[in-house]
């Protein structure tokens, strides 16, 4: 447990001194304040127009992120494989500092506009701040995964594309197209666990029941908020990405454990 922390705290100073980091939290902030600033300070209608960001960019910038960590990582991992460490401690380390920065990056930009521009609605910043935080982590997650799976660069990164594409894109409409097609059968409990498959609409989901816009909800958020009522929906729906997060973290710390490098 002893390397574990070394290793987290080192990859964390590297990750850290990354002007990519920097750049990425200022970006936000930047795009919080100028919403606030153009909204009027509300923060419902600046939710609803940061969740584009936040279900599109953030996702594939977390991917990436994962996948070019463990190449630019990987000398350095094979050198530590060397020494008298057990792997599951190396793993951890290495993923503790480099997937909590990352997921972190939103929730401080965030953060920072709001305590600035709004200084109110706390609650939906917290919502939204710990949906983009399960959100990257996640897909952090998955990048580190695939790039631990495969050795060809191009294939690793065609992986991740293909992921965030069909879950951020293909996804809804596929739904869509299924519900209008099957619309004489009862498909509701099908497309209740499809909510749950897509961690991207479980966290437009979440924020969305936050401002009550029910108009945006979509088919799947709707009928989550029929099943299970306003009370339990967010806190399925946060369970529901917490174990988004563990699953690609769980399937990454095997394929490391067992993996010949």
């Amino acid at each position: 447990m002893q390397a574990a922390q070394v290793i987290a705290r080192w990859e964390l100073r590297n990750t850290l001194r990354s002007r990519w980091v920097a750049g990425y939290a200022g970006a936000i902030a930047a795009l919080s304040a100028g919403l606030f600033a153009y909204g009027g300070g509300m923060p419902e209608q600046v939710v609803v127009s940061l969740l584009n960001v936040v279900l599109l960019v953030v996702p594939l910038v977390s991917l990436l992120f994962g996948v070019v960590s463990v190449h630019t990582a990987r000398e350095f991992l094979e050198l530590l494989l060397a020494q008298p460490l057990r792997r599951e401690e190396l793993f951890w380390g290495f993923v503790l500092g480099t997937v909590v920065p990352v997921a972190l990056v939103v929730p401080v930009g965030l953060g920072i506009a709001w305590g600035v521009a709004a200084r109110q609605g706390w609650e939906l910043y917290g919502i939204l701040a710990l949906e983009s935080f399960l959100l990257s982590g996640s897909f952090a997650a998955f990048g580190i995964w695939f790039a631990l799976r495969w050795e060809e660069r191009l294939k690793v990164f065609g992986a991740a594309i293909l992921l965030w594409f069909a879950l951020s894109v293909l996804y809804d409409g596929v739904l869509l197209a299924a519900a209008f097609l099957l619309q004489r059968y009862p498909i509701e409990r099908a497309l209740f666990v499809a909510l749950l498959l897509n961690p991207i609409d479980l966290a437009r989901v979440a924020v969305l029941l936050q401002v009550d816009a029910a108009a945006l909800l979509g088919y799947t958020g709707a009928l989550l908020r029929q099943v299970v009522g306003s009370t339990w929906a967010i806190p399925l729906v946060v369970v529901g990405s917490l174990c988004w997060l563990i699953v690609p973290l769980w399937q990454a710390a095997r394929t490391f454990v067992r993996k010949d490098f």
